[in-house]
Parts: C-alpha cells; sequence; structure tokens
C-alpha cells in the first residue's frame, strides 16, 4: 500500500477519536500534531524512525546514525516553525552490536538533542533480532509568529524554497541541520501561510502542501535551486540535475508560501544566512505543473520517495 493511502487510513481511523480529545488541536495530516495544554498551551509533537537499510546502510557510524534521528524529528518541528522543547528516544539494537555501539549512539542523540536545544530526558533500549532503528519523539511549542500548517496556502503566492536540492544520498541526509532558527525567522517576520519540509522530495512535498491546501501550484523548472551534489550524481547516473533537485528528497530544507512582495524581500536579504529561491506560485484549482524552459508545460507528478507499508 503507498505511504499516502494508509496515512489517509490512519487519518480516518484516528478521526472518530478527536471528539475524545478536546485538547487535539491538528492531529493526523502535518508534520507534527499540535495539542493545547492546561493554560492555554500548546505543545507540537512528532515521531520519526530512522532504520538500518532504509534511512542509513548497514555500517554508518553510530554519531551519524544518532545526529540523523534527531535532525529528522526537529526538522519537523521545524516545520511547523515551532521552537523544540524536549525529545525521547526508543532504540533497538541489532543482534552483534557492542555496549560500545550503545554508548555511541546514545551519547550521538543526546548530543545532537542538546544542541538543537531539545534535550533528550529519557526512552528505552533494547537488543534484539532485525535491524538498528531509532525512533525518536520530538515536542516543542509554537515560535513566536504562531503555528504556520500545511493547510494555508493561497491563490498568488511565491512558493519558496531554501538552500539547493538533490542528491543528498551523497551525505548530506546524514549530516544534514535542521532548519529551527530559519523557520522561526520566518515565522516571526513575514506572513506564511503554509509551511513544510522538504523530505519526499520538492515534486512531492509541494503537492502534499498543495492539496492540504486545495490549491495548485505552478513550479518553473529554470528557477529550481540544484545542488552541486546533484550536479555529480546526474554524470553517474545519467538522469538530468534536475531530476535529483526534483525527486531525491532528504534534503530537509524549507518549503513555504508567502506574498510575492515578501518572497522577493527575502530573496534579496536570504533567511538568516540562507539563500531563499522562488520556485513557483500558487493557482487557483487543483491542478499542478511544472513549466519548462521552453515555456512548455507538464502536469507535476509526484517523483519524491514514497513508502510501501
Amino acid at each position: 500500500m503507498p505511504e499516502r493511502e494508509f496515512i489517509e487510513y490512519i487519518r480516518e481511523l484516528t478521526a472518530r477519536n478527536e471528539a475524545a480529545c478536546p485538547w487535539l488541536e491538528v492531529g493526523v495530516g502535518d508534520d507534527a500534531a499540535v495539542v493545547r495544554t492546561p493554560g492555554a498551551g500548546r505543545l507540537l509533537v512528532t515521531t520519526d524512525m530512522v532504520v538500518e537499510g532504509v534511512h542509513f546502510v548497514t555500517g554508518t557510524g553510530m554519531e551519524l546514525v544518532g545526529h540523523k534521528a534527531v535532525a529528522r524529528g526537529l526538522s519537523d518541528i521545524a516545520a511547523m516553525a515551532g521552537r523544540p522543547l524536549f525529545t525521547v528516544a526508543a532504540v533497538h539494537l541489532a543482534p552483534g552490536s557492542t555496549d560500545a555501539d550503545a554508548r555511541a549512539l546514545v551519547r550521538a542523540i543526546s548530543e545532537a538533542a542538546e544542541r538543537y536545544g531539545a534535550p533528550l530526558i529519557g526512552g528505552d533500549v533494547c537488543r534484539g533480532g532485525g535491524a538498528l532503528n531509532v525512533t525518536l519523539t520530538a515536542v516543542g511549542t509554537p515560535g513566536p509568529g504562531g503555528v504556520v500548517l500545511r493547510s494555508g496556502a493561497r491563490t498568488g503566492d511565491a512558493v519558496c524554497v531554501t538552500g539547493r536540492l538533490g542528491a543528498s544520498i551523497r551525505g548530506r541526509h546524514l549530516t544534514f541541520a535542521p532548519r529551527i532558527r530559519e523557520a522561526l525567522a520566518l515565522g516571526e517576520g513575514f506572513d506564511v501561510h503554509a509551511l513544510i519540509d522538504v523530505s519526499d522530495g520538492l515534486s512531492t512535498d509541494v503537492l502534499h502542501l498543495a492539496e492540504a491546501s486545495g490549491v495548485g501550484v505552478r513550479l518553473q523548472e529554470a528557477a529550481i535551486p540544484v545542488s552541486e551534489d546533484a550536479e555529480t550524481q546526474a554524470r553517474q547516473t545519467g538522469r538530468r540535475p534536475i531530476e535529483h533537485a526534483l525527486d531525491d528528497g532528504e534534503d530537509y530544507e524549507l518549503l513555504f508560501c508567502l506574498p510575492r512582495k515578501q518572497a522577493r524581500a527575502l530573496v534579496e536579504r536570504g533567511l538568516e544566512g540562507l539563500e531563499v529561491t522562488v520556485v513557483g506560485e500558487v493557482v487557483k484549482g487543483s491542478e499542478s505543473c511544472l513549466i519548462l524552459p521552453d515555456g512548455s508545460r507538464e502536469p507535476l507528478r509526484a517523483g519524491g520517495w514514497e513508502y510501501e507499508v
């Protein structure tokens, strides 16, 4: 079953419980849940796994595995323009792992969590059959600009992305920094209507955003910022660099929609020292397309990562 269908199944399954959860403000379907706490406070809650053979290859250093587990979870908090609060981790060690492996992995998780302002406060560890995996729960609070969802894009908005995209498999998927500081600045200083992180690939994640908002998007192929890694990878795969930038995923950059005037200002000055590029616009209706350099257009397909469940 494709991941999207399975998420919809979970959404339908959990919808019946929402009436019994008056404290739940945003449930399944965004990057993190939003929970109201006593005293009118709100929490952002998200859980992610990193699994050997799926998110990293066998033999990857424990330091990198631990870092990625934390960074993936906190990227979801950033994707809501939130501020990290704390993390909890459950670690399953594969057969043959040593005590030194266990210590190195937990130390890496703890150090990364502390570095990004979300200290590790607990969790669980076990050893048994199967692959190494880490399940990390990240909890945050709304940033100064409030929570930003995927579902607020408006017709006429500019579609923007931070950084450069494609071929993160060459190493960036293990070492990336979640865009926490940048997302907080974005939420506080600009009228951001919709926000998501690029985890599954630009082509897929922009369609997630469009679908949640009930709009279409037009992406300009020539405007998409292609990473040097994508250029290098293309020489090895025979694919075009732009295909890697559109579809590879695990870039963990910010993808967001806001008024065009504000987008122009962001492009000129950057975001906390990070480049910002306008890659398209939000359009009325539900049809999305990719505009090619010659001016022709083709339907925008979700070519990024999708799990089969």
